[in-house]
């Protein structure tokens, strides 16, 4: 099998890390990073969602909830992009932290509401390391939790979970009160030079993933046609990256 990444709504081969679940996340040197910054990052973060709860947007993909609007989310870095000047301007301290960490190229606040359970999916590729830092758990098992592949786990508040995003995943809150973690995407080192491309090759299958959602007509998942709107998309998003100014992002 070529050691090349996989995206869910384009590849046609398996994953090379299929058969992975959980990581160590003690094997990671950004694990420590993370986590002895707990306090500071959970403190800006708090603030934000505070003064500024209408930056969330909900996940463009419903049916992958079990009620509208239980998912939401505000990112800072998305693939490689700043996305919410506002946000990152208001977590100075979080940003240098997390602009600290090779390879990182993305960054968001996930918010799952209460009584709220994200389906069993894939995620886009597995040229990335998944991360979430856990900010604010309101329970353990069975109440609120993750799953990767037939393994459940509980978040907890100041620990990092690092997991396979190409595996099939789920997340449930049966609690009254919100889940929020900080998820963060770290990029395999075996593709740091390919980093710019799998950014845009993403960001290229979501777009065309929202198209579709509303001309169904398209649905059919990895036909000739999705593959070949995927790669224009991220060739123009390629093209947009290469003019970016690097200081002002994670690519």
């Amino acid at each position: 099998m070529n050691n090349r990444p996989w995206y869910f709504f384009y590849s046609n081969h398996e994953s090379l890390y299929r058969n992975d679940t959980y990581y160590n996340s003690s094997s990671f040197s950004f694990t420590n990073v993370l986590e002895e910054n707990y306090s500071v990052i959970h403190q800006e973060i708090k603030e934000l969602l505070l003064l500024n709860e209408s930056l969330l947007g909900t996940y463009f993909n419903d049916s992958l909830l079990n009620a509208p609007n239980k998912w939401r989310a505000l990112s800072f870095y998305f693939w490689g992009v700043p996305m919410s000047k506002k946000a990152i301007d208001s977590c100075p301290k979080t940003i240098t932290i997390l602009s600290a960490i090779p390879n990182i190229i993305s960054a968001s606040v996930s918010v799952l509401e209460p009584h709220a359970e994200i389906n069993p999916h894939y995620g886009d590729t597995d040229a990335i390391y998944r991360c979430h830092f856990a900010l604010e758990i309101p329970s353990r098992l069975p109440n609120c939790g993750f799953r990767v592949g037939y393994e459940d786990r509980p978040w907890e508040n100041g620990k990092l979970m690092v997991f396979n995003d190409a595996a099939y995943h789920k997340a449930w809150n049966k609690t009254d009160k919100r889940r929020i973690i900080l998820l963060v995407d770290v990029l395999r080192p075996e593709f740091e030079k390919n980093k710019k491309w799998i950014c845009a090759m993403v960001r290229g299958c979501i777009t065309w993933q929202i198209i579709v959602k509303y001309l169904p007509f398209f649905s059919a998942k990895k036909s000739v046609g999705t593959r070949v709107m995927s790669v224009i998309f991220a060739s123009i998003f390629y093209l947009r990256f290469s003019f970016l100014n690097r200081k002002s992002a994670w690519l």
